[in-house]
């Protein structure tokens, strides 16, 4: 039988991250109380055990510590910051899960603080499958008091946390860490598209891409010490580019995104960095605005 927890928790939003959050948190015994806009979204929840309300600020009331997970800024500002926070207790905890800009979680915090509310920003990586089995990587930032009191409670929603120190360091890594994704997805998207148009095989095409990830990835050392010694340097990898990009112009095939990559190492390279290791090229940003 699952132990019943003592903390009493809030799901404000109970769209897929919502409720696979919420359904975690049931399976292992905390008390939830959940609320979204749309009332119907409540139902399944209820009938797993959740208490659903129909008033978001008497849930907020009701509970010890409140999560919030929504879409974006105009919903925070319109929910968590018109509502939840005015409606909390002093030293109630409230945790905005919501991907959102550093900015709008400095003025949540900001807020909370007036109110004495512990704040905690607390965006997730992750999928909905991440969040029903409590496996997401969860990036809190606030002070460390409010880290400390929900620190239970984050271990019950993700495998891994990463207490940042600050509201707006949660917002910066989490963007980061989508623009990432984002910039990946789409190089891997022109990748395969050039490999499928000149016939290499897709398994083998994709294998050798993950592949190069896993080399990227081992480059964290270095990146963290700055360390530009030349393994592969920027110029030969810059030579290789070259032959790329001659290549898919035979294959009429457009890659903006390799394009660019291109544009930066042309750029990189004229300013000195040939024989310094390719990753002398992601630090060339940092570099000159510490010299500025």
């Amino acid at each position: 039988m699952t132990e019943t927890k003592s903390l009493r928790v809030g799901i404000a939003g109970t769209g897929k991250m919502g409720s696979a959050i919420a359904r975690n948190l049931l399976d292992r015994g905390y008390r939830v109380s959940v609320w979204n806009v749309d009332p119907g979204l409540m139902d399944p929840l209820a009938a797993a055990g959740a208490t659903p309300f129909e008033r978001l600020e008497s849930l907020v009331t009701s509970v010890d510590a409140l999560v919030a997970m929504l879409w974006d800024d105009a919903v925070a500002r319109e929910v968590s910051l018109g509502r939840i926070i005015p409606a909390a207790r002093e030293e109630e905890l409230v945790i905005e899960c919501t991907t959102l800009s550093p900015q709008m979680y400095e003025e949540l915090a900001e807020a909370a603080a007036r109110r004495g509310v512990e704040f905690l920003a607390c965006p997730v990586i992750g999928s909905v499958d991440g969040a029903r089995d409590g496996s997401l990587t969860l990036y809190p930032g606030g002070s460390r008091r409010a880290f400390d009191r929900a620190e239970e409670l984050l271990r019950a929603m993700g495998s891994a946390i990463c207490f940042t120190g600050s509201p707006a360091a949660s917002g910066h890594l989490k963007l980061a860490s989508n623009c990432m994704l984002g910039a990946i997805a789409d190089s891997i998207g022109e990748l395969l598209n050039i490999m499928a148009r000149a016939g290499v095989d897709r398994a083998l095409a994709v294998d050798t891409l993950v592949y190069m990830l896993e080399r990227v990835a081992s480059k964290r050392q270095q990146l963290l010490e700055r360390d530009t010694r030349p393994r592969f340097s920027a110029g030969a990898l810059l030579k290789d580019l070259r032959l790329a990009r001659a290549a898919r112009q035979r294959l009429s095939v457009t890659a903006p995104v390799l394009e660019c990559t291109h544009a930066e190492f042309e750029k990189a390279v004229a300013t000195g960095l040939s024989d310094e290791d390719y990753i002398a090229v992601s630090l060339a940003l940092e570099r000159t605005e510490a010299l500025s």
